[in-house]
């Protein structure tokens, strides 16, 4: 009776296998959910007992930005870092060839990052006007893509890999954020909170993860109390940069990566109007390509960097590359905008800012 009673289960336990299995297939093609992130007491403790590495700005093109970009320069400049000369020295790529060029980059023998999965960090306001991703158009497409990309494959000069899909889209994070008023942006200080607060959660520090804040629409930050250069489109005379990517070591959690991205769909940030995917989309790719590529080239600003040439001192493998259009937007009115180039991946067209290739001895949107 036992023999013969037990033979029934069996297409019941095949069955319920069989569903077990495409629940885990579908839950292996869904995108993972964002994690909520929360900044304690704890994150700003960290922050402020950091030590900032280096940090390098996407400067706006405007006076602010033009007295920011001098004194990046005249700091580079004075680092006291040993020309390397040879990757032999360093963990950098194939060095130079015996041809120079003035744009040439110059390695300096400090880590690249060869390997990185990007974390972003969405600031999420109350209310359905902003969500995560979508409020600046699709950055985590961007983030999936890149590592597939020829753009992706101009840093493998730098840092001695050819691999497909070295960068990959990571952990996506939420921070519900009350934005505040203009006459009290954010600070750099807040924002290594808040990469803290991530990193700490996730576990993720060190070379191989680069996180992404991105500010919401209106909001204003400022590396410090000063003011002096500030992301400020409505305080004009401290809006000195775009963007910005910076490293830091927390007494904690040890080295952390990270990039600012705020809001690029303004004058004086955004690329020109009739890009493929439109000013948000591509503002943002394009800022976001600038401050990625950077970081792997020169997270700690003692890697890639032009050295050589004085009217290019201390610019970066993007900073060299970026092209402007100056276009009518009124009546005697004239603005100037990026004006990057297009290029696919797979079926997705993406608009972005080409890099500097020394293999080229120009500007390059692949190998």
């Amino acid at each position: 009776m036992k023999k013969g009673g037990s033979l029934p289960l069996l297409p019941t336990v095949l069955l319920l296998l069989h569903s077990l299995m495409a629940c885990s297939l579908l839950a292996q093609g869904a995108p993972r959910a964002p994690h909520k992130i929360l900044v304690s007491d704890a994150d700003r403790r960290a922050a402020g007992e950091s030590i900032m590495v280096f940090g390098h700005s996407l400067t706006a093109k405007t006076q602010a930005g033009s007295a920011l970009k001098h004194n990046e320069q005249s700091r580079r400049s004075k680092r006291p870092v040993v020309l390397a000369g040879s990757a032999e020295r360093g963990q950098g790529g194939e060095g130079n060839d015996q041809l120079r060029a003035p744009g040439d980059l110059t390695f300096f023998g400090g880590p690249t990052v060869p390997f990185a999965e990007s974390h972003p960090i969405f600031l999420v306001p109350p209310g359905p006007s902003c969500m995560a991703n979508t409020c600046w158009g699709d950055p985590n497409t961007f983030l999936e893509d890149f590592g597939h990309s020829g753009l992706s494959h101009v840093t493998d000069q730098y840092v001695g890999q050819r691999a497909d899909n070295r960068y990959t889209l990571g952990d996506e994070f939420v921070l519900p954020f009350t934005p505040t008023p203009p006459s009290a942006p954010l600070l750099d200080a807040d924002i290594r909170a808040i990469v803290h607060a991530a990193a700490a959660f996730s576990g993720e520090s060190g070379y191989n993860h680069v996180f992404h804040v991105f500010l919401p629409p209106g909001q204003d930050e400022c590396f410090s109390k000063s003011a002096t250069f500030c992301y400020s489109p409505d305080v004009p005379a401290s809006f000195a940069f775009c963007a910005y990517h910076n490293s830091v070591t927390f007494p904690d959690i040890g080295h952390v990566l990270y990039t600012v991205q705020p809001f690029q769909n303004v004058v004086e940030c955004n690329v020109r109007p009739d890009t493929p995917n439109g000013q948000l989309i591509d503002s943002t790719n394009s800022t976001l390509s600038h401050e990625l590529i950077e970081t792997i080239t020169d997270p700690d600003g003692d890697a890639w960097f032009n050295f050589t040439n004085v009217a290019l001192a201390g610019m970066e493998i993007a900073d060299e590359c970026q092209f402007f259009v100056v276009l009518e937007v009124g009546p005697s009115a004239f603005a100037s905008f990026g004006d990057p180039t297009t290029f696919r991946v797979g079926r997705q067209v993406f608009a972005a800012q080409p890099e500097y290739s020394n293999q080229d001895h120009a500007c390059a949107i692949q190998p």
